[in-house]
């Protein structure tokens, strides 16, 4: 057994995938997810009316979103790959916290597109680097039969942060206005003066997580620490999900990029907004409370089933729309989205990883994931310039369904040992329950 006692850490002999750290650190760990998701309180609902209340049309707040998030593709494997080379996540993920801080709070002082998408750049390639580390550090602690769930565990306190910071936000700038109208860039420009400090903190709490250092009989002999971690290749089960995580990203957070705006159209006013914001997240919390451990159960497969057929539909029923009130009930389908993907693509992609090469992976993930939401946003913005944001959706359910068509045809499961949820089903329902379920995973 290795000592790990220098790192704080020690080994546990009833399974060689689990470590048993201190607590202390996992309450790090917990803070850091908390802070990190907590930020999009602030970042999701007002980030496109701050561009449109500082003269920018929807097409360039596509343009602007698209941009920084475009650049994950470079960056953010460079970042992954640095990280697995140096076997640290602490360091890089103090300086991204830093980075983000900064960049948004300079949005203060941001008037033309380009400087927004500078600004944009460095602040999301900054928090989707942060949120990517989350997993890589927790797949590290965890084997894989388990990982669902100690991932929920740790990933649940992002969305309770979310909530919070939210509706605190909310809060505030309805005390300066009851008006939807009255959403100047005076009105909002306090978000970008206080929720930045957010970022502030998680640089703090980064130097504390338990950042899991790798085993030397884990490597090979001619791997030193600092050189290049060696690697099989990419498992053959990824690529099909990341074509499906593509498409479904595209989709929905092309089309979440203008949810506020549409509630703006409809006479919502900025308590409206972040409580339906908060609305998704609350049931999303309720979700991922419970989908890590029957992911766990039943494998990763049937669970992401659920989230790639349920967001297309989703996206339709935004269309009909008379009030915030409609938007807010469909917006809790948020946690049968999010709540899953959110949890179980991690988990996914940390199934297939090695320690050596588990930082690379994640950021492989993220780089999709910010390819889709570049040109998302930036394609949406298009469509609802031109026919509105009713058409934006609808063509986001299309784009939906291409990515659920090619998870079901295409990805097989993660998990080393699914369990069957069938055997508990009545069994004249057996028979057929057992085809479909042939078909999902």
């Amino acid at each position: 057994m290795r000592d790990l006692s220098n790192h704080g850490y020690t080994r546990m002999t009833t399974d060689a995938e689990e470590l048993l750290v201190p607590r202390w650190r996992k309450a790090a760990l917990a803070i850091c997810m908390f802070l990190i998701t907590a930020s999009f309180g602030f970042l999701q609902p007002f980030v496109p009316l701050y561009m449109e209340a500082s003269g920018l049309t929807r097409s360039r707040i596509g343009l602007v979103t698209g941009f920084g998030t475009a650049l994950a593709l470079l960056i953010q494997p460079v970042l992954g790959k640095l990280s697995d080379r140096l076997d640290t996540r602490r360091p890089l993920m103090f300086a991204s916290a830093l980075a983000a801080g900064v960049a948004y709070s300079c949005y203060r002082f941001a008037h033309s597109p380009l400087e927004f998408m500078l600004l944009s750049a460095v602040g999301v390639n900054g928090t989707i680097y942060l949120n990517a580390a989350g997993g890589v550090l927790v797949g590290r602690m965890v084997g894989s039969r388990r990982g669902g769930s100690a991932y929920a565990r740790y990933r649940v306190w992002g969305s309770v942060g979310y909530i919070v910071v939210a509706l605190l936000t909310g809060w505030l700038l309805y005390r300066h206005t009851a008006s939807h109208a009255a959403m100047t860039r005076i009105l909002l420009e306090p978000v970008f003066l206080y929720g930045p400090w957010l970022f502030a903190i998680i640089a703090i709490a980064c130097m504390f997580v338990p950042d899991v250092p790798t085993e030397p009989s884990a490597v090979p002999r001619n791997h030193r620490r600092g050189s290049a971690a060696p690697s099989a290749g990419l498992d053959p089960r990824v690529r099909p999900f990341l074509v499906s995580f593509f498409f479904y990203q595209f989709a929905l957070y092309g089309a979440s990029a203008y949810l506020s705006l549409f509630m703006k159209e409809l006479g919502a006013s900025p308590p409206w907004i972040t409580a339906t914001f908060a609305t998704g997240v609350v049931c999303e919390v309720l979700v991922m409370t419970q989908v890590g451990r029957l992911a766990d159960l039943y494998g990763r497969k049937p669970i992401l089933t659920i989230a790639f057929t349920i967001m297309p539909l989703r996206l339709l029923c935004y269309i009909p729309a008379t009030g915030p009130l409609w938007v807010m009930a469909v917006q809790s389908l948020h946690g049968l989205n999010f709540g899953i993907m959110g949890a179980i693509a991690i988990v996914f992609i940390n199934d297939l990883a090695t320690n050596q090469d588990r930082g690379a992976a994640q950021a492989r993930l993220a780089a999709v994931g910010g390819l889709a939401t570049a040109f998302g946003p930036a394609t949406c913005g298009w469509i609802a310039q031109r026919w509105g944001i009713g058409s934006m959706f609808a063509a986001m359910a299309g784009v939906g369904s291409v990515g659920a068509a090619i998870f079901l045809a295409r990805v097989q499961e993660s998990h080393p040992a699914p369990g069957n949820p069938i055997e508990c089903a009545p069994a004249a329902l057996r028979p057929i329950l057992r085809r479909l379920w042939r078909r999902i995973a």
